[in-house]
């Protein structure tokens, strides 16, 4: 067993690979698993769409290489935040959260790495923003208790939630083993100067890193 394991972003690859091309060439860089990317864009939302059999395939393909794919960066809620003022983007961001939870669930992947933000693209954070975040991710880890999947919040470049403390909040208020933290360090390192207490901040609660 060893003592940690490391993942591939897949958007570090380019993309015209085909899947077994990009498991094999993680394998073979000495990559234990790959992040699956589900961002904002057409192409890869479109992933929540997959079909059983395209599923199965890259299952399948993902244990042929030895390359699993334990954790998927959910960053589609850009298009669709959770704390929107405009319901019908709250509902699709909760349509994308389902979909990805039963993604995650189809592939075996055990993390869903959550973007830390509850508006984005120029919709002002109010407190209204703020507790209808809190409202729809209390209502998304719930959904992910049923999955056996955890979601983990990543710290982002906003003031939102650029540090571990920040995201550590949620954690202690929804107060639920399926809700962790999945910390971007860059990011860290960009909103404090003392990293390591701000990491210190997750104990018991971080659940990967960038």
């Amino acid at each position: 067993m060893k003592e940690y394991r490391l993942a591939l972003y897949e958007k570090a690859m380019p993309d015209g690979l085909t899947w077994a091309e990009k498991l094999r060439a993680g394998r073979e860089a000495g990559f234990d698993a790959l992040e699956l990317s589900i961002d904002e864009s057409d192409r890869r939302l479109s992933r929540l769409e997959w079909s059983g059999a395209q599923r199965r395939e890259l299952l399948q393909l993902s244990r042929e290489n030895g390359m699993y794919i334990n954790t998927i960066c959910l960053s589609g809620h850009r298009r669709c935040p959770l704390g929107s003022a405009d319901s019908q983007v709250r509902q699709q961001g909760m349509q994308v959260m389902r979909q990805a939870l039963e993604l995650a669930y189809d592939l075996g992947v055990r993390i869903i790495q959550l973007a830390g933000y509850d508006v984005t693209y120029g919709e002002p954070s109010t407190p209204s923003t703020r507790e209808r975040f809190l409202e729809n991710l209390a209502q998304s880890v719930q959904m992910a208790s049923a999955c056996g999947v955890v979601l983990a919040l990543e710290t982002m470049e906003n003031s939102f939630m650029n540090t571990v403390e920040k995201a550590m909040y949620y954690v202690d208020t929804i107060h639920s083993p399926y809700l962790q933290v999945y910390p971007d360090v860059g990011n860290i390192t960009n909103a404090v100067e003392d990293l390591g207490r701000d990491l210190r901040a997750g104990r018991g609660s971080i659940v990967a890193a960038h």
